[in-house]
């Protein structure tokens, strides 16, 4: 009898670690996707190019930096 007690307080241990962790991945995921965004725009900002394309628009001269077709974007 003591054996089903100590098994179903290892399963309900084993459950709750494992609904957590899902929780965890899925409120991270969550974090990620507000914060990623935010971050490559500032790391852009700060090195004066784009990270993604690698256009570099901080030594232009008149600050005009999207003289290509926008419906091309």
């Amino acid at each position: 009898m003591i054996i089903y007690v100590i098994f179903g307080i290892l399963a309900a241990f084993l459950l709750g670690y494992i609904l957590g962790k899902y929780h965890g991945w899925e409120k991270g995921y969550q974090e990620a996707a507000a914060v990623v965004p935010l971050e490559l725009r500032q790391q852009s900002l700060e090195e004066g190019k784009c990270i993604i394309c690698a256009e570099c628009w901080a030594n232009t001269r008149n600050r005009e930096n999207f003289s290509r077709d926008l419906n091309t974007l």
